[in-house]
């Protein structure tokens, strides 16, 4: 199928000219004498509040049962999608806490959720006792140490979450390369502070984080994607569940496993001023950070815009059906892709994927659902964690459907070709030799023997109850508006055509797109003359590995190199003096892993050829020159029938997969092991190496409910 022309160029069908903005509000009215940093309610964050880092809103009171009853459809709602979820009040759960209105308000409603749970657990089991505590609830505050006053607001915070009766701690952020560059700080605290609110998951033994987003911040993100010419699968904004991997894969006691969360956002249904009515409507205060309103972040700047827009006729609320349209065809991509691999991909030991042509169709799959197909095998492959964008999805779009494949493609982080013996209808997919080069230092470590509780098991069957839900949802839906949408412009003008948004929100929503994308542009240029100015390169540091040490090869191979407890009868009978200087007995401690290079397999080839230890040391052709001769003869005949077998093995794999293969070598570059296929130089060097990839096909469980 051809690609059409790309659309961004086509302009809007019309002109917005934003309204003149409003003057300044005056000054608030002097308020009565209250505590320190305590400042009487207001229903949202006024403009001018005093540039203090921290300010603390307390709530009026209320009596319970008229705020019960307000609250009641706020808990409801709540309780629903926990559900869709496949979350019960009987998991552990932990809530991500900043102290602003929004966690406040998920705090409120998960506390309350978990609670009615108890009571009725309490109503049902004789001799329950009840903890000061909210059983299997956490609250973890991120303290990101940016500020000097940043320890103290933690601590205020935690302390008024442990009075809602939820368990509370604090994690603390440290920055070893230094404070964030400006413009980067936002970016920059969110990693960190994900990273830390996984880890203490983690530690707890909890699989399930809570986090407030909502519709507003939904808006805000899908304003911010149109700017940047996302597709429709980007404007469907933040997923409702995602699944979140450690960076590292963690020792169990037994083996290394790869662990993970389960992200929620159960409050997307809710808008920003739903949370400031469920603090009121539960006398619960909660702070304002006053650096939301700089301009200089663009979050900040879109979030001003849409609420001066917000406030003529039905702008939000097409907005919101137009991203609740983007977000159905999220559901149905995802749902097809997944269908189309179990069919068509077949992943190998060896650390690369075989797609057959016969059974993906590509001419009669769409591009949309192709290109995350795509995108997604080839993440795994490499591990390289990036959107397919672009000039690099249209060249991949083109090359899977050109049948039969006759030619090579380089792309993502990955090598493609024709697999051997299929006449092109099956295509090769493997890591890309330039790819791991450049990035092996980067993203290969060694493994912490440091031991962990097991992973969270209870994790599977929200996945698998989760995916019966999508499934179910998806297949009763006769109609997906975006399919066919190729750019944001696109899916725009194809919202107005099928009446999800009107001509207004049309022109306003193409007013900010131009608006946001200019000054992105612009922002762009600056810093790319910086990052120019002070580039820096990476030291190329070599992964090592020792006796009893375990590493992660470019986070797809696990390394292991087990200790012996004894020596192989062939080591402990041959003569010392003349054991080959690759044998256990000689080495000095550690090897250095690589790729495996096309000179490694002639190097075992050259070993099988050599008929006899005499003859190879009458004849110094006879040998590469890595492989040095000895009068060690059982030794060196374990080398050569290990080899043999080895090269056995290497001949099933198909050329360009071999040279993504682990190799161990030592100090002096002589090849010591390649575990993937059986080879060692010596038979008491005990190293396996396992394809293991940190983050599994597809990325894991999300579900854009």
């Amino acid at each position: 199928m051809p690609i059409l022309p790309h659309r961004e160029s086509v302009k809007p069908r019309c002109r917005y000219h934003p309204p003149p903005t409003p003057p300044p509000p005056p000054p608030p009215p002097p308020t009565p004498a209250m505590p320190p940093l305590l400042f009487s309610l207001r229903p949202s964050p006024s403009a001018c509040l005093p540039l203090r880092r921290l300010l603390l809103f307390r709530c009026l009171a209320t009596s319970s049962a008229t705020a019960s009853t307000s609250l009641a459809p706020y808990h409801a709602s709540f309780a629903r999608r926990m559900a869709l979820a496949g979350i019960h009040p009987h998991h552990r759960i932990a809530v991500g806490v900043s102290g602003g209105p929004d966690s406040m308000a998920l705090c409120v409603l998960a506390t309350t959720w978990k609670k009615a749970a108890g009571r009725k657990a309490a109503a049902d089991e004789e001799g329950f006792v009840s903890s000061a505590f909210v059983d299997g609830l956490l609250g973890v505050v991120v303290d990101h140490g940016l500020r000097p006053e940043s320890a103290d607001e933690a601590r205020l915070v935690r302390d008024r979450v442990r009075g809602m009766g939820v368990e509370c701690e604090i994690a603390g952020c440290e920055w070893p390369d230094g404070r964030p560059k400006q413009g980067h700080v936002q970016e920059a605290a969110r990693e960190v502070r994900y990273q830390k609110l996984l880890d203490i998951c983690i530690k707890q033994q909890i699989g399930i984080l809570l986090i407030a987003h909502h519709s507003d911040d939904q808006a805000e993100l899908f304003v911010l994607r149109l700017s940047r010419n996302s597709g429709v699968l980007g404007l469907a904004g933040t997923a409702f569940v995602s699944q979140l991997f450690a960076p590292y894969v963690k020792y169990d006691g037994e083996n290394f496993r790869r662990y993970g969360i389960l992200l929620v956002r159960p409050m997307l249904d809710f808008s920003k001023d739903d949370m400031y009515k469920i603090c009121q409507g539960s006398n619960q205060s909660w702070v304002e950070d006053p650096t939301n309103n700089s301009m200089m972040y663009a979050r900040n700047r879109i979030r001003a815009s849409l609420r001066n827009l917000s406030t003529e006729g039905t702008f939000l609320s097409g907005v919101h059906k137009l991203i609740s349209a983007c977000r159905l065809t999220r559901t149905h991509v995802d749902y097809t892709w997944n269908m189309i691999a179990n069919q068509s991909v077949s992943i190998l030991e060896y650390g690369y994927a075989v797609i057959d042509l016969e059974k993906l169709d590509p001419l009669n799959v769409d591009d949309l659902c192709l290109s995350q197909y795509l995108a997604y095998i080839l993440q795994f492959v490499s591990q390289r964690h990036r959107p397919l964008r672009g000039r690099s999805a249209r060249l991949i779009l083109d090359y899977i459907r050109t049948i039969p494949c006759k030619a090579a493609l380089t792309v993502a982080g990955c090598y493609l070709c024709a697999a051997p013996r299929s006449k092109g209808t099956k295509v090769l997919v493997c890591c890309s030799v330039d790819w791991m080069e450049s990035s092996s230092a980067e993203i290969s470590y060694k493994c912490s023997y440091e031991e962990q509780a097991p992973p969270v098991l209870e994790i599977d069957q929200i996945v698998l109850e989760g995916c019966l839900q999508s499934n179910q949802f998806i297949q009763n839906r006769s109609t997906l508006p975006f399919v066919y949408s190729k750019s944001s412009i696109d899916v725009l003008n194809k919202a107005k055509d099928l009446s999800i948004i009107d001509d207004s929100t049309l022109e306003k929503l193409c007013y900010l797109r131009a608006d946001e994308h200019d000054k992105f542009i612009v922002n762009e240029h600056k810093h790319e003359e910086h990052d120019l100015e002070e580039t820096k390169f990476p030291d190329c540091n070599v992964l090592s590995l020792c006796p009893g040490e375990t590493c992660h090869f470019m986070s797809r191979f696990l390394i292991t190199w087990k200790a012996p407890e004894d020596l192989n009868e062939i080591c402990l009978h041959e003569n010392k003096e003349y054991l080959s200087k690759i044998c256990t007995v000689n080495l000095n401690g550690s090897l250095e892993v690589r790729h495996m290079a096309d000179a490694d397999w002639l190097f075992l080839a050259e070993v099988c050829n050599v008929r006899s230890v005499e003859e190879n040391l009458s004849d110094p052709k006879a040998s590469s020159g890595k492989v040095e001769m000895n009068n060690a003869p059982q030794h060196y005949r374990y080398l050569q029938w290990s080899a043999h077998k080895a090269l056995q093995n290497l001949r099933s794999i198909p050329a360009a997969a071999r040279r993504t293969l682990p190799v161990l070598t030592n100090a002096q570059g002589d090849i010591v092991c390649i575990p993937s296929i059986g080879f060692r130089c010596c038979p008491s060097l005990l190293i396996q190496a396992v394809f293991y990839p940190r983050v599994p096909l597809g990325g894991g469980y999300s579900s854009y409910l």
